[in-house]
């Protein structure tokens, strides 16, 4: 999973993919509570719990987004993006 979102997203996938997450879930909510007719084809309880699960996932993500944003794993901190930055971070190798 993780190899399949860093080709999606790049060295970046962490920030990137929390933060597409975080804005499809707000998304979702802000359009089901502009127009509720957009659920209107659901049971009463499961329109509630779509609302429910699409502002928890807003919340969810917008707080990993924010923890991975600018995080050790970002390009620039310690993992590389690219072999030179490789090389500059680790110049013998990883086993020194």
């Amino acid at each position: 999973m993780k190899t399949m979102l860093s080709k999606i997203f790049g060295p970046n996938w962490r920030s990137s993919s929390s933060g597409v997450a975080t804005v499809v879930a707000v998304s979702t909510a802000i359009a089901i509570h502009s127009d509720p007719s957009l659920v209107t084809f659901l049971p009463d309880h499961a329109e509630a719990y779509i609302t429910g699960i699409s502002k928890l996932v807003a919340v969810v993500s917008g707080i990993i987004f924010a923890l991975t944003v600018k995080d050790a794993a970002v390009t620039g901190g310690t993992v590389a993006s690219t072999a030179e930055a490789e090389e500059r971070i680790h110049p013998h190798g990883d086993h020194i």
